[in-house]
């Protein structure tokens, strides 16, 4: 049996940036926060901190009015 090595994995602003598709296809990156919740796909590296940087903000909103 074959071991399959671990997709790359990069980070930004405590979110994980990992590659999940090939990296010319949109949404090849999904973007994780460290709490868990999803923020989306991105189909770039240059693409996904720009992501990051505008859910980031509604996501700390979301996660205090919950708490």
């Amino acid at each position: 049996m074959a071991l399959l090595s671990p997709s790359p994995c990069w980070t930004h602003r405590g979110c994980q940036v990992q590659l999940v598709g090939h990296p010319r296809c949109d949404g090849a990156y999904l973007i994780r926060h460290s709490s868990g919740v999803c923020l989306g796909h991105a189909c770039s590296l240059t693409a996904a901190p720009e992501l990051i940087d505008q859910q980031i903000p509604l996501l700390r909103q979301r996660l205090a009015a919950t708490a």
